[in-house]
Protein backbone atom coordinates (compact mmCIF):
# COMPACT_ATOMS: atom_id res chain seq x y z
CA UNK A 1 0.00 0.00 0.00
CA UNK A 2 1.18 3.40 -0.67
CA UNK A 3 1.13 6.53 2.03
CA UNK A 4 -2.37 7.69 1.15
CA UNK A 5 -3.64 4.48 1.61
CA UNK A 6 -2.51 3.94 4.54
CA UNK A 7 -4.14 7.55 5.81
CA UNK A 8 -7.10 6.88 4.24
CA UNK A 9 -7.07 3.17 5.67
CA UNK A 10 -6.57 4.68 9.45
CA UNK A 11 -9.26 7.38 8.71
CA UNK A 12 -11.51 5.06 7.96
CA UNK A 13 -10.26 2.86 10.62
CA UNK A 14 -10.39 -0.26 8.30
CA UNK A 15 -9.32 -3.64 9.43
CA UNK A 16 -5.35 -4.10 9.23
CA UNK A 17 -5.02 -0.24 10.18
CA UNK A 18 -2.93 1.26 13.44
CA UNK A 19 -6.75 2.97 14.43
CA UNK A 20 -8.44 -0.07 13.31
CA UNK A 21 -6.31 -2.41 15.86
CA UNK A 22 -6.13 0.58 18.43
CA UNK A 23 -9.57 1.54 18.68
CA UNK A 24 -11.96 -1.46 17.66
CA UNK A 25 -9.33 -3.68 19.05
CA UNK A 26 -8.17 -1.95 21.49
CA UNK A 27 -4.45 -3.24 21.08
CA UNK A 28 -1.12 -1.44 20.17
CA UNK A 29 -0.27 -3.15 17.24
CA UNK A 30 3.48 -2.10 16.75
CA UNK A 31 3.93 -2.40 13.15
CA UNK A 32 0.36 -1.12 12.37
CA UNK A 33 1.81 2.25 14.37
CA UNK A 34 5.22 2.32 12.62
CA UNK A 35 3.71 1.69 8.83
CA UNK A 36 1.56 4.98 10.10
CA UNK A 37 4.42 7.01 10.97
CA UNK A 38 6.48 6.65 8.15
CA UNK A 39 3.33 6.96 6.17
CA UNK A 40 3.04 10.38 7.35
CA UNK A 41 6.49 10.95 6.98
CA UNK A 42 6.20 9.52 3.32
CA UNK A 43 3.33 12.38 2.69
CA UNK A 44 5.31 15.42 4.01
CA UNK A 45 7.77 14.25 1.04
CA UNK A 46 5.00 13.76 -1.57
CA UNK A 47 2.09 15.72 -0.46
CA UNK A 48 2.82 18.58 2.19
CA UNK A 49 -0.30 20.79 2.97
CA UNK A 50 -2.69 18.95 1.00
CA UNK A 51 -5.90 20.19 2.62
CA UNK A 52 -7.25 16.77 2.64
CA UNK A 53 -4.51 14.88 3.45
CA UNK A 54 -4.12 17.36 6.16
CA UNK A 55 -7.70 17.01 7.43
CA UNK A 56 -7.23 13.03 7.87
CA UNK A 57 -3.88 13.40 10.05
CA UNK A 58 -5.67 15.22 12.34
CA UNK A 59 -8.13 13.45 12.39
CA UNK A 60 -6.45 10.19 12.83
CA UNK A 61 -3.91 11.76 15.35
CA UNK A 62 -7.10 12.80 17.50
CA UNK A 63 -8.43 9.62 17.12
CA UNK A 64 -4.97 7.68 19.14
CA UNK A 65 -4.88 10.78 21.73
CA UNK A 66 -8.26 10.29 22.34
CA UNK A 67 -8.33 6.39 22.71
CA UNK A 68 -4.85 6.53 25.02
CA UNK A 69 -6.59 9.13 26.83
CA UNK A 70 -10.00 6.62 27.79
CA UNK A 71 -7.42 3.98 28.39
CA UNK A 72 -6.37 6.06 31.58
CA UNK A 73 -9.66 7.00 32.34
CA UNK A 74 -10.53 5.04 35.68
CA UNK A 75 -14.38 5.25 34.68
CA UNK A 76 -13.78 3.70 30.88
CA UNK A 77 -13.98 -0.35 31.18
CA UNK A 78 -11.74 -0.40 28.10
CA UNK A 79 -7.68 -1.50 28.36
CA UNK A 80 -5.27 -1.40 25.41
CA UNK A 81 -3.35 -4.55 24.88
CA UNK A 82 0.32 -4.53 23.65
CA UNK A 83 0.28 -0.88 25.25
CA UNK A 84 3.93 -0.43 25.25
CA UNK A 85 6.24 0.77 28.36
CA UNK A 86 8.26 3.35 26.71
CA UNK A 87 4.15 4.66 25.16
CA UNK A 88 4.67 8.28 26.08
CA UNK A 89 8.44 7.81 23.63
CA UNK A 90 5.47 6.52 20.72
CA UNK A 91 3.37 9.27 21.54
CA UNK A 92 6.37 11.51 21.00
CA UNK A 93 7.19 9.69 17.61
CA UNK A 94 3.95 10.32 16.31
CA UNK A 95 3.89 13.72 17.28
CA UNK A 96 7.38 14.53 15.98
CA UNK A 97 5.83 12.91 12.50
CA UNK A 98 2.51 14.91 12.54
CA UNK A 99 4.22 18.76 13.26
CA UNK A 100 7.00 17.46 10.37
CA UNK A 101 4.17 16.99 7.89
CA UNK A 102 3.28 20.65 8.80
CA UNK A 103 6.56 21.88 8.60
CA UNK A 104 7.37 20.94 5.59
CA UNK A 105 8.11 23.26 2.76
Amino acid sequence: MDALEILNANWKAEDGSFLYYFHEENNFHEAAFLELCGCISSLSRLRPRDQAVSSKIVFVYGQVLKHLLYHFDPQDLSSISNLPSDNSEKLELLEKTVFHYFQCD
